[in-house]
């Protein structure tokens, strides 16, 4: 696993496997302070952690500030666990953070919102008005609907309705990991009506007849789905494909089947709560509550075991636990620079990829079911909640020119895609433009993305060229997406249904050009 580390008493980020803590030199006077020996580039995380839990065993389990030397270099090994630990647990977290947002209301809103165990269904396209983009970096090809199942009592009913044998849409089942673990929709189910009975690990009974199994690893899931959207006038369609998704308690189907309703709220409440992100020690402590209820697979036991040396893992709190001050103020820096870390190290992660792919980013094959590739897990849960299998939808980011330079708004671009070589997806292909902070960019157009569903103007070898900048083209205005007028931008390449030259890495992206 590729690590966020601190090296040289510096607070420089760096994404590369880690090479040791560079500590500074005692004076000369002092007895010499100990140095953390560096562990192998590429060393499995367990490895790597396991390094500095020796190092802080031997070394800090009494320190105190009144040792300046010796509690620093504690405090920068523990953060560096601390970093580690943050990024394997971002995931959970982040599925938390979603979960206890969504479900705030007691009744379902038009921002895909409802309580447990209801859908919530995003009722219009996603726009540069925050108050509409459900994640960052969100789409504007689908409609969202969300749900948040709690399986603990008892299974539920999932009733598809049919759809139109030319319509997309997908629901797609995560863990609390972020892992994709079951799909229904048009690639793996098909758009016929359907019956699924959801289930827990531990519930063992009848399925109903004429309904087929899901079976889910957790208690807790999360149903993010998708229907596709063809213009402004297909609203009403696809609101009444998204009021045909039902979920139903088991006991409320075999008493009344698809005429069960949920019990009317004594209060109603149709706005989301704003839950703060936990920081410093908070967010190890909420993490310690999330792996006890849903506890990791037995892949990340080695990890696991090494962290619960400093206090971190399932049932512990670091800030009640017996650890020393220079631990606990590593940990609470951690915890603090956790995410702004991964931000930082978003870009050196992708580096290898975009020079490989013409200036974009192609997302590793693991994307959804992330094994113990902790790191990307954490990238995806930040910048891409709920990303899709690479079977179901590739996201491939452009983010560098044809001279390796970032996207920048005061400069124009354009794509060239060749005939024979547009984006090939069996469902359809999508360019969304982003800001810096990964939002949708105003404009008057109000056009935010383009597509194979756009009214684009094709050259007359079939090929097909696109155009990115705050200006319009003349002559292309029908062929360009607005950029920010100045600042940071990424366009990412949606292809829902990708062939199998996408799949096994054998498309070649067309080099997005500085004009």
């Amino acid at each position: 696993m590729k690590r966020f580390s601190r090296t040289q008493w510096s607070v420089s980020v760096a994404m590369a496997a880690f090479i040791g803590l560079g500590l500074a030199q005692a004076p000369a006077t002092a007895a010499p302070l100990p140095v953390l020996p560096p562990t192998p580039a590429g060393a499995p995380l367990a490895q790597a952690l396991r390094t500095l839990t020796t190092f802080i065993t031997d070394h800090c389990a009494g320190v105190t500030s009144s040792d300046p030397g010796l509690y620093s270099v504690c405090v920068q090994a523990a953060e560096q666990i601390g970093i580690d630990a943050y990024t394997y647990g971002i995931a959970p977290m982040e599925f938390l953070h979603q979960r206890q947002q969504q479900t705030s209301v007691t009744v379902p809103n038009d921002l895909s919102d409802a309580p447990l165990n209801q859908f919530g269904s995003a009722r219009n396209l996603a726009t540069a008005d925050p108050n509409h983009q459900v994640f960052v970096q969100p789409n504007t090809d689908t409609l969202y609907t969300m749900a948040h199942l709690s399986l603990s009592a008892q299974p539920l009913v999932l009733r598809v309705p049919a759809v139109a044998r030319n319509r997309y849409y997908v629901l797609q089942f995560l863990d609390p990991c972020t892992n994709v673990f079951a799909y229904v929709g048009t690639r793996v189910t098909g758009t016929g009506a359907g019956t699924y009975l959801i289930a827990g690990p531990r519930w063992r009974g009848a399925v109903p007849r004429g309904a087929t199994l899901i079976r889910a690893p957790y208690d807790r899931i999360w149903i993010a789905g998708r229907t596709l959207v063809n213009g402004a006038a297909d609203l009403p369609t696809v609101h009444r494909i998204q009021d045909g998704f039902r979920l139903i308690p088991l006991s409320g189907w075999l008493r009344q089947g698809t005429a069960w309703r949920p019990a009317a709220p004594r209060t109603v409440i149709t706005r989301h709560a704003s839950v703060p992100r936990p920081v410093g020690l908070r967010f190890f402590d909420i993490l310690g509550d999330v792996l006890r209820q849903s506890p990791p697979p037995a892949a990340d036991g080695a990890v696991l075991a090494e962290l619960r040396k400093v206090g971190i893992g399932a049932g512990l709190h670091p800030s009640t636990e017996k650890l020393s001050p220079a631990i606990k103020a590593g940990l609470a820096a951690a915890g603090n620079e956790g995410r702004a870390r991964l931000s930082d190290g978003r870009t050196t992660y992708g580096v290898p990829s975009v020079l490989a792919h013409h200036g974009w980013f192609v997302p590793p094959a693991d994307t959804g079911a992330f094994g113990t590739d902790y790191t990307w897990r954490a990238l995806v849960a930040v910048f891409g909640l709920a990303a899709n299998r690479p079977a179901e939808a590739v996201y491939v980011v452009g983010t560098t020119d044809q001279f390796s330079k970032k996207l920048d708004g005061s400069r124009s671009y354009r794509i060239h895609f060749a005939a024979g070589a547009l984006p090939p997806a069996r469902y359809f292909w999508s360019l969304t433009m982003y800001d810096a902070n990964y939002y949708l960019v105003p404009n008057r157009l109000h056009r935010y993305a383009l597509g194979n569903r756009s009214p684009l103007h094709y050259n007359a070898d079939g090929s097909l060229d696109l155009f990115l900048g705050a200006t319009a083209p003349a002559g292309h205005e029908a062929n360009w997406l607005p950029s920010p007028a100045s600042g940071a931008l990424e366009v990412t390449l949606r292809l829902y249904g990708p062939s199998a030259a996408v799949l096994n890495d054998t498309y070649t992206y067309p080099t997005i050009t500085s004009t």
